[in-house]
């Protein structure tokens, strides 16, 4: 378990770098138009999703 343990965590940071960098772009003004500053709206989505389930596995994990 913990190699799965070390993966999880890994992909969680860089997960999490990827939704800092997203964030920052959307912040900063980089989509030229509403579909670009959808695209990142998307992608931010998918990441906040993708985040929230590393994080429930490793607690699962964690409390076993």
């Amino acid at each position: 378990m913990a190699d799965l343990t070390t993966f999880a965590y890994v992909v969680l940071k860089a997960v999490q770098d990827r939704i800092k960098l997203t964030e920052d772009a959307i912040l900063q003004g980089s989509p030229k138009n509403m579909e670009s500053y959808r695209q990142l709206v998307g992608e931010l989505s998918g990441l906040g999703f993708a985040e929230q389930e590393v994080k429930d596995a490793l607690q699962s994990w964690e409390e076993e």
